[in-house]
């Protein structure tokens, strides 16, 4: 069997759901992703040449590299410009990036000024 730290979720309002850590909870998160496209992004705004964009992610990207830390980092806030990242932010929950994404949206209005 193989295992993926800290498995696999899905969203329950604003609470992650642990699914498990196996193929088959991976094929059920990417199914739930698939068909809750408007529970998957929280947020969407273009400022200027920039678009933000805030998404639960359904696992933790870092991998291995997560067992250290406290907690899987689920949702995913990215400033990008002409197809490029140029901000990228991971959060454990729903309201920090939620936060995430309007202090984003507040560094970009003022590089427009």
């Amino acid at each position: 069997m193989i295992i993926f730290p800290f498995g696999f979720y899905v969203l329950e309002g604003k609470l992650p759901v642990y699914l498990g850590n196996d193929l088959e909870a991976q094929r059920a998160m990417q199914a739930w992703l698939e068909a809750n496209p408007d529970c998957v992004q929280l947020r969407l705004d273009v400022i200027g040449p920039e678009q933000l964009l805030t998404r639960f992610l359904g696992f933790d990207v870092r991998g291995r590299s997560a067992a250290m830390d406290h907690g899987p980092l689920l949702f995913e806030t990215t400033c990008c410009e002409k197809e490029k990242i140029t901000v990228r932010r991971l959060y454990h929950d729903y309201d920090a990036a939620l936060r995430g994404h309007a202090e984003l949206i507040e560094i970009s209005r003022k590089r427009l000024h």
